[in-house]
């Protein structure tokens, strides 16, 4: 049997052709294919600047008191760490929550006023988004720790040791804006 070059030829022919008719596509929409990147980027940055400021803009404002979280390494920086009263699975747990090791699992805080008008805290966990009241939406990191984005802070420079002081003193409030999802926003640290 003799065997010849030019069908094996052809057939690879046919799929560089096919490539080639692919690169002359993209050559010759190259100016549109840079913008649709450029385009693309610029969508995603605006969504995570867009995202927090309708929160701010849109959201209901209360106030969380902060406690402390380690006081010994309070600050690393610039920035204040906080914790909230709220951030902590409760001892009885989560209703449908199998285990505090569930990184990443979402879970609803539904929140009440506390007796001073001002200050909010916690009144049901729940793995399911509350039809009313207000709540925050947050996530399991764990270490029996819900994360709700609101857990730094920056600070001027040399003001640290004063939000310190008012962390250990139990005076120190985040303020803090929520939407109708649970997302919250912190707004600023208050010292009473």
């Amino acid at each position: 049997m003799i065997y010849t070059t030019a069908e094996p030829r052809n057939s690879n022919l046919a799929g560089v052709e096919w490539l080639d008719r692919g690169l002359e596509w993209i050559k010759n929409r190259e100016g549109a294919i840079l913008i649709a990147g450029i385009g693309f980027q610029l969508i995603v940055l605006i969504g995570l600047i867009v995202a927090p400021l309708t929160t701010l803009l849109t959201g209901d404002t209360i106030l969380l008191r902060v406690v402390p979280v380690d006081p010994r390494d309070l600050f690393r920086g610039d920035y204040v760490i906080l914790g909230y009263e709220l951030s902590r699975v409760p001892p009885q747990g989560i209703p449908g929550l199998q285990s505090t090791d569930d990184q990443g699992q979402t879970v609803y805080v539904a929140i009440v006023p506390e007796e001073d008008g001002k200050h909010w805290r916690a009144s049901q966990f729940s793995l399911q988004k509350p039809s009313t009241g207000k709540f925050l939406r947050g996530r399991i990191n764990g270490w029996n720790r819900i994360e709700f984005g609101i857990e730094s802070y920056f600070v001027q420079e040399g003001e640290g040791l004063r939000y310190e002081r008012a962390v250990r003193s139990q005076n120190l409030s985040a303020e803090v804006t929520l939407d109708r999802n649970g997302n919250a926003v912190l707004k600023r640290l208050v010292i009473k």
